[in-house]
């Protein structure tokens, strides 16, 4: 793929993320933001992409997954680090709602969001993603960054 082709997949992605959420473009720059495989975006320093490592597959982290239907994802990583900068889409829980929601559990829907992956925050800080479906709000956040119960 060429490296114009390769720009406007990033491009198609980050207008997508901007309708989805919000979240303006700009706030990217100074991010490499580059295509590993066919739909899966990855984020790194450019001063990362310079180096040569000879045993690295990848570089940065997991930043979004675009889906061959058109819909995309982005990733716990990446929600964690822009999330505060949504507009859209976002939902503001409760104490404890916090806690049911960092422990893994799923969420009853009193938010009133468009249907498909929101961010999940409690008071302005991103903690992870949910998919909004059938009135629930699903927790996407990985099993391995839950809290356990104590």
């Amino acid at each position: 793929m060429s490296h114009k082709a390769k720009n406007a997949a990033v491009q198609e992605l980050l207008r997508k993320i901007e309708e989805r959420f919000g979240i303006d473009p700009s706030v990217f720059k100074g991010y490499a933001i580059y295509e590993r495989k066919k739909g899966e975006f990855w984020m790194a320093s450019p001063e990362t992409l310079d180096v040569d490592f000879p045993f690295a597959s990848r570089a940065g982290f997991r930043f979004a997954q675009v889906f061959s239907k058109g819909g995309f994802r982005l990733s716990t990583c990446a929600i964690q680090l822009f999330g505060r900068y949504a507009t859209k889409n976002v939902v503001e829980l409760t104490e404890s709602e916090r806690e049911e929601f960092i422990r893994g559990r799923d969420l009853s829907n009193r938010w009133g969001v468009e249907k498909g992956q929101v961010i999940v925050r409690y008071k302005r800080i991103p903690l992870g993603s949910a998919v909004f479906t059938e009135g629930r709000l699903k927790n996407q956040v990985p099993t391995a960054r839950r809290v356990k119960a104590g």
